[in-house]
Formats: C-alpha cells, sequence, structure tokens
C-alpha cells in the first residue's frame, strides 16, 4: 500500500510539474496599449466636376495618392451666405484607404471667381494600415471657377491604434 502511495504522489509531482512546465511556456499576453493622439494635415487638389483628385498628409503619417469623391449632397440652396455640401470622400494611398464625411460651407461673393470653403469632417472608415483609424477635425480652402481647381487643407486629430 505504502509502494502505491508514493507512486501516486510521484505521478501528481510530475503532473504539476509538466503543468507547470506547459504555463510557463505560454506567451505572455501584454495589456493592450491606449491608441495614440497625432496631428495630420490633409492637402488635397482637384479639377472641378466628377474628377479625380490627388493627396497628401503629414503629421500623424506621411502618405499621398488618389482622391475620389464618393458622394456630394447640397443642402441650405438657396442660402443667401453661398452652398451647404455633405461630401463622402475617399483617400486611396499607398499604405491602405481611409473615407471621411466633411460637411463644407462655400461662400460666393458677387464679382470674385473665388468660392472660400470651410468645414468639419471625420473619418468613417479605413482599410490597410488605415483600418483602425478614426479622427475629426475642420477643414479651409477654396473653389477657382477660372483655373478650374478646387483646393482643400483638412487639419485635426487622428487615433492611431
Amino acid at each position: 500500500m505504502k509502494s502505491l502511495l508514493t507512486s501516486a504522489r510521484r505521478s501528481r509531482v510530475h503532473l504539476i510539474f509538466l503543468l507547470t512546465v506547459a504555463m510557463a511556456s505560454l506567451e505572455v499576453t501584454a495589456e493592450a496599449e491606449p491608441p495614440e493622439r497625432a496631428a495630420i494635415t490633409i492637402s488635397t487638389a482637384k479639377p472641378l466636376g466628377p474628377a479625380l483628385g490627388t493627396f497628401s498628409t503629414s503629421g500623424a503619417f506621411a502618405d499621398s495618392g488618389v482622391l475620389v469623391t464618393e458622394s456630394r449632397l447640397v443642402s441650405a440652396l438657396p442660402a443667401p451666405f453661398g452652398v451647404v455640401s455633405h461630401f463622402v470622400l475617399r483617400f486611396e494611398g499607398q499604405q491602405g484607404t481611409f473615407t471621411i464625411r466633411a460637411q463644407i460651407i462655400e461662400t460666393f461673393a458677387a464679382d470674385d471667381p473665388i468660392a472660400l470653403n470651410t468645414g468639419v469632417w471625420v473619418i468613417v472608415d479605413g482599410t490597410g494600415a488605415y483600418s483602425t483609424l478614426h479622427g475629426t477635425g475642420d477643414m479651409v480652402g477654396t473653389v477657382d471657377d477660372e483655373a478650374n481647381l478646387i483646393t482643400r487643407i483638412y487639419t485635426g486629430i487622428v487615433l492611431l491604434k
């Protein structure tokens, strides 16, 4: 009987040892790091109308590529100050894509071919390196009818995970 108890005790010690080794070999998972907040500037240029444009970013990350206007909904028309437009814009960069929604107020002067733009934007989607990107900010720009050129600068804060 004594040898049976000794054998059971040895088996239990071996089992505890094996479990300890197995647990020690498991990868320890680190706690998730909080997202990093960073300033971003997105510069865009495109011709008037339904045409592709270009963009470049600086600050939080550097990228450049094609600007696609997915949709534009005009509201507040006629308004005494200009036009309010709601945009969905897709930025197709080298590291992935991200999509923003923007509300832009275009203000016109009676004898000036250049309309002034101000607005706000928020990131709503992303792929690739931008799949977890979140952010929001302000926008300023111009629409130059004579030069057939829309230029806008989006500034804000993004969260990078």
